[in-house]
């Protein structure tokens, strides 16, 4: 048997103890035998010892459900005999089982010397997902580009009336130390900054007779409180302006000017931006591309957060896209009807990762001139594809005539999806329905989404196919929580943690969005929109999962890009750390509870 010292060392948090504590630690434990069937703890038990596993396994119930399966290093008990609670779990040894015990009066010793360990070893699951996700990340260098816009000194926003004349405007504004001021008329908000004070005089207008509406600009683009620097400065750069407005919720809570970053920290991802921006022929986009998904690579080795990298990638392949487009016009010449490119999958909920291809199409308003569009369509594919995007394998591409219809044609092909579920058309319909436009005429994406929304009320079977899909797969984990991994082929030895994991959460989370009309496809943001629905804690938890999930995926393909591999979605369980095994099975634990409340949600499951 395993030294109490030596097993101690691989547990968390007890790896963090000095040697000392350490010694004492196993100085004070007792070694049990419990056989196969024997309940070592039963629900409502006084909670004296806190019991490790040493060797064996033990399943975990709340009255007749199994809610976990523990193995050796893990432990039960903490929560209660800190509390001081009965047991709210019976445990019973699956197999012969030794257990070490470690006296309550132990444990609060430890607790008092280091407080530390109290709070890990009463953690929620969320909060063990969550600090698992830091893990990942933790020494990192949090660079301006890489916080969030809140995490930034605002300027409180000044709102006024839109007949408050210019002077009345720069005194006010000059009074409250700020160089713009808000204006709400009807609904539009507009910005008046101190620019605008220097034009009016320059024009030879009376300040006191020029009111603030007849010369704010509008419409005002704004930025989301959650949202990246780097995004808040690529909006900045790509309009010319220097203040951003700040949203949460739908309200302003601030305002965000250029002075108060620093840009320098962040000059590669501007400098990037702006040289796709004027790049004048494929050969400099591809060299900017291949620049692009190194310093990918280099920022996810760095440990750089999953989720702030993946909307990175996606505002840089927006870019790439659009000037794609611009390329492409500029060759076959002025289209003869309003139009939008589209982009759908992964790249419509911004959850892009290294070396993945890009879902996209067209929908134009005139059907006259498809042949104009369906070519259109092969010179952007062709342009994209020669920038160093992979082709797609399934053929979404505004190469293939499928992805390039009219509006009408659209309305139709979506209504003989929804209207009949079947294997083709679920899959058509999901990666559509992520879509979200990059280039073109922006008033077609709020119709396609209306009618989405829509169909998703007319066609409940629709919803109800979808779920069923969720419902299918299988995380990779047995019964006793062990990794269930290819036997054989290339893969032998790994586990899809995108079918497994991502999918199930992605897939449920797109179906409970379309329930609800909404028009966000990041499955975060729709999570965050979503959580009434779900309830918060468990919404919390799926997106430390999610986090945490997209994380292993994506460092796992940075492993097999520096071995000269392709990028894919298999997992090695041998790579990863007892730590980070551990956390996966708590994710998985998690996908599984989703896909009893889809199950229960859409009647496919009692």
């Amino acid at each position: 048997m395993l030294e109490p010292v030596n097993l101690f060392k691989e547990i968390h948090p007890f790896n963090n103890l000095s040697e000392g504590d350490l010694s004492f630690l196993a100085s004070k434990v007792k070694g049990e035998v419990f056989r196969k069937d024997e309940d070592i703890l039963k629900e409502g038990d006084r909670v004296e010892f806190l019991y490790v596993i040493v060797k064996g396994s033990c399943s975990v119930k709340r009255g007749d459900k199994l809610v976990d399966v523990l193995e050796r290093g893990d432990y039960f008990g903490a929560y209660e005999l800190i509390s001081g609670e009965g047991s709210a779990f019976t445990v019973r040894a699956l197999e012969d089982c030794i257990v070490y015990l470690i006296p309550k009066e132990v444990i609060e010793f430890l607790v008092k010397e280091n407080p530390e360990i109290k709070d890990a070893l009463t953690k929620k699951l969320v909060e063990r997902l969550a600090e698992g996700y830091r893990y990942f990340t933790e020494g990192v260098d949090d660079t301006v580009a890489f916080l969030s816009v809140e995490e930034l000194r605002l300027n409180p926003p000044l709102f006024l009336s839109p007949s408050v004349s210019v002077q009345e405007a720069a005194k006010e504004m000059y009074q409250r130390g700020t160089s713009a001021c808000l204006i709400e008329d009807k609904g539009e908000l507009a910005i008046f900054t101190d620019k605008d004070i220097k034009r009016v005089v320059a024009e030879g207008h009376d300040p006191r007779e020029v009111t603030l509406l007849s010369v704010a600009s509008k419409p005002v683009v704004t930025v989301e409180a959650r949202e990246p620097v780097f995004n808040a400065i690529l909006k900045m750069v790509g309009n010319n302006i220097k203040r951003l407005p700040v949203v949460k919720d739908g309200k302003v809570i601030g305002i965000l000017e250029d002075r108060t970053i620093f840009v320098q920290q962040s000059k590669n991802f501007v400098f990037i931006a702006t040289e796709i921006e004027s790049a004048k022929d494929i050969k400099t986009l591809r060299s900017l591309y291949h620049w692009v998904q190194d310093a990918v690579v280099n920022l996810v080795s760095s440990g750089k957060e999953v989720t702030v990298l993946q909307k990175f990638l996606s505002e840089i392949n927006d870019r790439f896209i659009k000037k794609s487009v611009l390329m492409a016009i500029e060759e076959l010449g002025e289209p003869p009807s309003p139009f939008l490119f589209l982009v759908m999958g992964s790249e419509g909920r911004k959850e892009q990762t290294v070396k993945t291809d890009i879902d996209n199409g067209i929908v134009y308003l005139n059907e006259e001139f498809r042949d104009y569009f369906l070519k259109l369509g092969e010179i952007i594919t062709r342009n994209l594809l020669e920038v160093g995007f992979p082709k797609c394998p399934g053929g979404i591409m505004a190469s293939n005539p499928e992805w390039v219809r009219s509006l009408r044609g659209w309305k139709y092909t979506l209504e003989e999806w929804f209207s009949k579920p079947e294997a083709e058309n679920l899959l058509k319909a999901s990666i559509f329905v992520d879509f979200r436009g990059v280039w073109g005429d922006f008033k077609i994406e709020k119709e396609l989404r209306s009618l989405v929304n829509s169909l998703s009320k007319n066609y409940r079977n629709f919803l109800v196919a979808m779920a069923r899909k969720v419902l299918e797969v299988d995380p990779p984990i047995s019964f006793f929580h062990r990794f269930v991994l290819e036997k054989s082929g290339e893969h032998k030895g790994e586990f899809d943690i995108k079918k497994g994991g991502i999918f199930p959460i992605t897939q449920g989370v797109r179906v409970l969005a379309l329930e609800a009309g909404l028009s966000e496809t990041n499955t975060i943001e729709r999570l965050h929109l979503l959580k009434e629905k779900i309830g918060k804690e468990f919404t919390d938890e799926l997106i430390e999962a999610f986090k945490l999930l997209q994380t292993i995926r994506l460092k796992s393909q940075v492993k097999k890009l520096k071995m000269g591999l392709e990028p894919d979605n298999y997992v090695n369980p041998n790579d990863l750390t007892k730590f980070e095994r551990d956390l996966l099975k708590d994710a998985f634990k998690v996908v599984n509870r989703f896909q009893e409340l889809l199950g229960v949600h859409f009647r496919l499951r009692l």
